[in-house]
Parts: C-alpha cells; structure tokens; sequence
C-alpha cells in the first residue's frame, strides 16, 4: 500500500474514535431512529449494512413509533468502513490476506 492509502485509513479510523468518544461522553445521542437513518445514510445503505451486519436494527419495543433504531456509533463506524473499501481495491484487500 502506498503511504496515500494508509493516510486514508488512518484518517477513517480516528474518525471512528471521534464519534466514540463523543458518544461516551454523553454529546452525542447514540439512538438513530429508522427513518433518521435512512434519511442521513440512504435506504440502500442501511439494508446493505445491515445485510454485511455492520448494524443492528434493536427493536423499539413501540411499534406505533417504530420498529427498530440504530446505535449511532454503529452507523458510523459502518460509514468509515465503507470509505474505507472505497479507498482499498477489494482484490488488493483479499490478495494481502493470502
């Protein structure tokens, strides 16, 4: 990998720690409604995270408001992830793993 690459990465992982730490201290609200997230991340984002499960739908335990919501924290973590393949050919990825 080049040192561009890793730059990338380094980048998406402290951002990953920024919204972690953030949320432990208590400025962030870790509950994303449903349809906060699909709205901020997109519905075929979700569906393709939760598939890879990189989130979890938790159950409301309200389903006249709705039915699941997601940890903020996840939903970002899932996000840096993503950029993260975007910046690393897949076939790069695999072929180290080799």
């Amino acid at each position: 990998m080049d040192d561009k690459t890793i730059e990338q990465i380094i980048i998406k992982a402290v951002e990953i720690g920024v919204y972690n730490t953030l949320n432990r201290l208590g400025l962030t609200s870790e509950v994303v409604t449903e349809s906060q997230a699909r709205k901020q991340y997109g519905r075929r984002l979700i569906e393709e995270w939760r598939s890879k499960r990189w989130i979890v739908g938790y159950p409301t335990g309200n389903k006249k408001i709705a039915k699941v919501y997601f940890k903020r924290t996840e939903l970002e973590t899932a996000s840096r992830m993503l950029d993260i393949q975007n910046v690393i050919p897949v076939n790069k990825i695999f072929g180290e793993l080799k």
